[in-house]
């Protein structure tokens, strides 16, 4: 992963796969024996927040900080201070998983004194098979709605295209085509991009070496799908 920093923040629309994401990138970060802080900032999904999976995570050796107790299943904007202590130790990496919509990144925006430029990304996650970011007029008009919300800079865009588990190949590279085409307008760059583990290593060839693609393993499952 190129020009990586110290804090990486990402967020979505609702259904992006934003928390699959934040959990693979942090385990990735941890692969390279960096000290890695899981922060679970979504007031906004009750059924995929990196707090249901904390003991699975932490048994891995990730630090996640989220509300615990009564407030594990809380819509509120319930934050542990934790979170100011993972922003102001400079010896720590922090991935960020921010709600999907004005109010997640409200929630973000508490936070904007301890984040001076420079010191974080701000990766927005898009799945072109969702409605909201169907295509780039949507993609921008949702980006521009969380940066208002949050007070914060998107600095680089993640194409995430999927549909869950019957995801195929064409179905990430034609919202890879969208997701390219609202970069090109915004001016930002597609810092990463994703696939099921057993479709990365097809699509990293597809994409070429100049972007980086994450291969996923799939730990959130919503409570209906029985497994």
């Amino acid at each position: 992963m190129k020009n990586l920093r110290r804090l990486t923040i990402f967020t979505a629309s609702l259904g992006s796969g934003k928390t699959e994401l934040a959990v693979n990138f942090a385990r990735r970060l941890k692969e390279r024996g960096l000290p890695v802080s899981v922060v679970d900032l979504d007031v906004v999904n009750p059924y995929f927040r990196t707090r249901l999976v904390r003991e699975e995570l932490e048994r891995e050796g990730l630090t996640v900080i989220c509300p615990r107790g009564e407030w594990a299943g809380a819509d509120l904007p319930a934050l542990p201070p934790a979170i100011c202590g993972v922003l102001e130790d400079g010896r720590r990496y922090g991935v960020f998983d921010v709600g999907g919509d004005d109010v997640g990144a409200t929630a973000l925006g508490r936070f904007k004194p301890n984040l001076p430029d420079g010191s974080y990304h701000l990766w927005f996650v898009i799945n072109a098979c969702r409605p909201f970011t169907r295509d780039s007029d949507g993609i921008i008009n949702h980006l521009r709605s969380i940066e208002k919300a949050s007070r914060l800079t998107v600095t680089g865009l993640v194409s995430n295209t999927n549909l869950g588990r019957q995801t195929d190949l064409d179905t990430v590279l034609g919202g890879h085509r969208v997701v390219e085409e609202a970069a090109r307008r915004l001016s930002l760059p597609v810092v990463l991009a994703t696939a099921r583990r057993a479709l990365a290593g097809e699509l990293q060839e597809r994409l070429g070496a100049d972007i980086p693609v994450l291969p996923l393993d799939l730990y959130m499952q919503p409570p209906w799908s029985g497994e």
